[in-house]
């Protein structure tokens, strides 16, 4: 009896010890802004949009895609456009690596997240447009956009 009891008391307290551990994680908050791009090579501009709420917090802004087995670049080059709620617009040519990871021969399509910009502060409430442009036409992907990811 005692031994079941140690049981029962041990995954008790297994399973408070996760719930206070995640609650003492800073999770960050996340919005994905994606937007379709031609099946035959994306090679014309996407514009995807945020809509600030709240200026006071950080953002991590990753270049996201969605790409399938057709996509064999090693890196992308890319314009990227900023334009804000109060009309500034800043533009400038990264080129980011890419690493796909596949987790089985069987799947078609994966998303894959760039780091672009850490620790961006959106100043004015509003709506946010980013535009990519890629440099070149890239094969295989499906989608692309930006994914914010509001620190806490």
């Amino acid at each position: 009896v005692m031994q079941g009891l140690n049981r029962v008391l041990r995954r008790v307290l297994m399973a408070l010890m996760a719930v206070t551990m995640f609650t003492q994680c800073r999770v960050a908050e996340s919005s994905v802004a994606m937007r379709d791009v031609s099946i035959d090579g994306w090679t014309e501009p996407v514009t995807v949009s945020y809509n600030n709420t709240d200026p006071t917090p950080l953002r991590d802004l990753n270049v996201t895609l969605h790409i399938n087995r057709h996509f064999t670049a090693s890196d992308i080059a890319l314009e990227i456009t900023t334009l804000t709620p109060d009309s500034l617009r800043y533009t400038e040519s990264i080129t980011l690596p890419v690493e796909a990871e596949w987790p089985s021969n069987n799947t078609m399509a994966i998303d894959v997240e760039l780091p672009y910009r850490r620790d961006v502060h959106f100043s004015h409430e509003g709506e946010y447009n980013i535009i990519l442009r890629p440099l070149q036409n890239l094969q295989g992907v499906e989608a692309a956009g930006i994914n914010f990811q509001t620190k806490r």
